[in-house]
């Protein structure tokens, strides 16, 4: 599957704390989406984490999907300069996060593959006895934003 942008669930979604440094990549626009998965918030490093799982048999929004926002970029050289950026907030060269492609669902429905910065799946145990898993799949709302 290939990539058509980048899928944000954390802090780098709308009126999250790095927000400004998504916008610096110049994406062409932001909406609502969804990936499948488990979401978890690490208390003791104030994140959210993302574990990659299989698509739930009923659609958007609801147990087994991840809220967030899909930024879509004008060509593959825009995407591949934002993706330079972000790995750097997302700490991927110390090996917080790694990036996939999972495929993503636009809230109009259309579906895509979407770069998304994930904790490896090898991790979920730990997740499992450090975080606070977020039924609802949506970080902002868990921090009452």
């Amino acid at each position: 599957m290939e990539a058509d942008g980048v899928f944000v669930y954390g802090a780098l979604r709308e009126g999250g704390r790095a927000h400004s440094w998504l916008l610096r990549t110049n994406p062409e626009g932001l909406t609502g989406a969804h990936v499948p998965g488990r979401l978890f918030h690490l208390p003791a490093h104030g994140i959210p984490a993302l574990v990659p799982g299989d698509e739930p048999p009923l659609g958007p929004p609801g147990p087994g999907w991840v809220a967030g926002e899909f930024a879509g970029y004008e060509d593959e050289a825009s995407l591949a300069s934002a993706l330079e950026d972000l790995d750097q907030v997302e700490d991927v060269e110390g090996g917080l996060f790694e990036r996939r492609v999972i495929p993503v669902v636009l809230d109009s429905g259309h579906r895509f593959g979407a770069w998304v910065y994930v904790f490896p799946p090898d991790r979920l145990t730990r997740l499992e006895r450090e975080g606070v898993e977020l039924p609802t799949g949506d970080w902002k709302e868990y921090l009452g934003e």
